[in-house]
């Protein structure tokens, strides 16, 4: 199975790769690091993660499109007046997964009670947690159970469990986002032809991409796989990226607003990921993306972050840096290359 590589994707976008061990772009393949006790920041928040905790980024949030940083209240304050609410992570940081509960508890102080779509969940997930929900003694931690969320690749459930248990103590719903991993590998293999007609316009496949964002999501998928993925595959893994992307989008518009998703960073992006799905639809309608981003070392601005994306300009509306999770090389899991028929050379 490719490992560690795919762990440390430019723009986390986990977008369905080179079929089953790389279809889940190594989800649960890199063990947890080491976390020494938490240390806290200014306002109270417990850090787990522990690599340049005292990088002088971690703990600030940058607005693009103002160039400024701004604090935790104005990022609630947009949240709050938003109907479409895009939470970005990597998938396997924990205080990621805690800062964004941390603002969905936000939302449901200020009266708001949001549907949260998850990519970690897939359609036929959604009667599971229904069935299990319907019980007034199933608690948040039992959902990894009866998901059998430890065979499903993504990192263990204790890390997920904080936006469980929000959701739980304030009865948000709790829906599917992604597509099956079997049509997202059909889609790999078939191209269009694997999706029912209807679908491809649903999931917006029916018009491409502008050339210059085709162009920089071809180019994150060679880069992701670390110059190891076959030519053969890089065009077929991009539409299967847009149609997930454009079933998260697909997900969000069929509830009432407002809806968060939790997703990886890339399918957040508002060059080219879910939000120029939802403007397509609904070009009014009220977006606010948040990404969390771990600090480099020798990154210190936060524009430095940019190029990571494929941007010029980091594509969200804020950006939250945390400490990292792990120094892992991102490569190292591509021990040689991808076979052209797309399955995963075993390292």
């Amino acid at each position: 199975m490719v490992r560690a590589g795919i762990m440390r994707l430019r723009r986390n976008t986990w977008a369905a790769v080179s079929l089953d061990g790389a279809l889940a772009l190594g989800r649960g393949c890199v063990p947890n690091p080491q976390r020494p006790g938490a240390a806290a920041t200014s306002d109270g928040f417990e850090w787990s993660t522990r690599l340049d905790r005292g990088a002088p980024l971690v703990g600030k949030i940058w607005k693009p499109d103002a160039g400024a940083m701004v604090n935790e209240e104005a990022v609630v304050a947009a949240l709050v007046a938003a109907d479409s609410v895009l939470l970005g992570e990597r998938h396997d940081n924990p205080d990621h997964h805690r800062l964004q509960a941390r603002l969905i508890a936000e939302l449901v102080s200020a009266g708001r009670k949001p549907t949260l779509a998850l990519e970690m969940l897939e359609p036929d997930d959604d009667a599971t947690v229904a069935r299990y929900r319907s019980d007034p003694k199933a608690g948040a931690r039992g959902l990894g159970t009866v998901l059998a969320w430890e065979k499903s690749g993504w990192p263990d459930w204790p890390e997920y469990l904080p936006i469980a248990e929000v959701a739980f103590q304030a009865g948000l719903p709790m829906v599917s986002a992604n597509l099956p991993r079997s049509l997202v590998r059909a889609i790999v293999h078939s191209g269009l032809a694997a999706l029912p007609p209807a679908d491809v316009p649903r999931l917006d496949l029916d018009t491409p991409l502008p050339e210059p964002l085709e162009t920089s999501l071809e180019q994150e998928l060679r880069d992701s796989h670390c110059g190891q993925l076959p030519e053969a595959l890089v065009v077929p893994m991009a539409l299967a990226q847009r149609a997930r992307d454009g079933q998260m989008a697909a997900r969000m518009r069929s509830f009432p607003a407002p809806v968060v998703l939790i997703a990886g960073a890339g399918h957040i992006a508002r060059d080219r990921g879910v939000p120029l799905h939802l403007r397509a639809h609904h070009p009014d309608g009220h977006i606010v993306s948040i990404a969390f981003v771990e600090v480099l070392p020798h990154k210190t601005t936060p524009e430095s972050y940019a190029a990571d994306f494929g941007a010029s300009t980091l594509p969200f509306d804020f950006v939250w840096f945390t400490p990292r999770a792990s120094d892992e090389d991102p490569c190292a899991g591509f021990r040689a290359p991808i076979p052209p028929h797309g399955e995963p050379s075993k390292p």
